[in-house]
């Protein structure tokens, strides 16, 4: 502050007392009080005004009207205690404090795990095919450079197809998800054959059952899990893959594996008790942590449990999972510890 704006302020503040105290007490006199008492709290909220911290100043005009009002209103003491906050505030320690909540970049889309985004134009794919305004052309070339990718990967964006107003994506969008749910309906026709003839044979081998059993669960699940069958057809499909798990599982009660497996369709059916069970015993079968980290961290994340979301992901090595599931072990992470 400047030691002469605080003289200044004071001297009139003092001229002011004088001016009330001495002399005959009349209305110009209590005028000329007022009027010396104001240009003196103006002066001084001039004077605090570039004293006080950043965040404290705005809005600059409500800040000094504020200041005015505490020294006008409470005659010479008010002068004094907004001197005094003033110089204890500036001689107290700045304290820190940590921001819990930071800003997180958005997920980017990959096309697969491996392999980043291509991109049209400066566009991404997902991007460029859900932009009803871009050329068609642009639009059918992007929609062609996913036609080799899984449903697991494109399956979503290839549902919002079919509402599309161009008529030619959404029969291609059709074609590409019923020409993989057709392939995987193929080789479940395939395997049930196989398991029924294993059924009648006299004599078969338990181990090759198992293994029949296992490509069914497996089968039955990938229609789900890359979102090709829906509604009632979904849930019937989803009950078969953990009945044919089941079954496996009775044949080899200590395949970790398929205990995983099964694990995972359960999840899939919002039996999230179930499906901890499963993994817990699918670990005691030896299956390896960084195969059961992720799915009871996802599990734990439903419940809303967010320590045991955090301790759980931090005991699973970015160097063993995928790009995606590496960056979320890394969100998870403390704030001092990632990379």
């Amino acid at each position: 502050m400047n030691p002469l704006q605080f003289l200044l302020a004071l001297g009139l503040e003092v001229g002011a007392a004088l001016l009330l105290w001495t002399g005959e007490r009349d209305v110009l006199r209590l005028g000329a009080y007022v009027g010396t008492h104001a240009l003196a709290c103006g002066v001084l909220a001039v004077a605090l005004y570039p004293l006080l911290p950043a965040r404290l100043r705005q809005p600059p005009l409500a800040v000094l009207g504020l200041l005015f009002s505490l020294a006008f209103f409470i005659p010479f003491l008010g002068l004094l205690a907004l001197l005094l906050a003033v110089g204890v505030m500036r001689m107290l320690p700045l304290r820190q404090t940590d921001n819990h909540f930071r800003l997180a970049a958005p997920p980017e889309f990959l096309l697969s795990v491996r392999e980043p985004a291509r991109l049209f134009r400066g566009l991404s794919i997902r991007q460029l095919l859900t932009d009803v305004h871009a050329a068609p052309t642009l639009r059918t070339r992007a929609l062609n450079a996913i036609a080799s990718k899984p449903a697991r990967i494109a399956g979503d964006l290839l549902r919002k197809l079919l509402s599309d107003p161009v008529e030619d994506l959404r029969l291609v969008a059709y074609g590409l998800l019923d020409t993989q749910e057709k392939a995987l309906r193929t080789r479940i026709t395939q395997q049930a054959a196989v398991l029924e003839r294993l059924t009648t044979e006299p004599g078969s081998h338990s181990g090759s059952r198992i293994e029949v059993l296992r490509q069914l669960a497996e089968l039955n699940f990938e229609l789900v899990y890359q979102s090709l069958v829906q509604g009632d057809v979904r849930e019937h499909t989803l009950a078969r893959a953990i009945e044919h798990a089941e079954a496996a599982i009775a044949l080899d009660p200590s395949d970790g594996g398929l205990r995983q497996l099964l694990a995972r369709m359960h999840l899939e059916q919002g039996d999230i008790d179930r499906a901890c069970d499963d993994l817990i015993r699918a670990t005691e079968d030896g299956l390896p942590d960084n195969r059961v980290l992720p799915y009871l961290a996802e599990m734990a994340y439903r419940r809303g449990d967010w320590a045991s979301v955090r301790a759980l992901m931090q005991r699973i090595d970015p160097l063993t999972v995928t790009p995606r599931m590496a960056a979320l072990v890394r969100y998870w992470q403390p704030a001092g510890e990632r990379t």
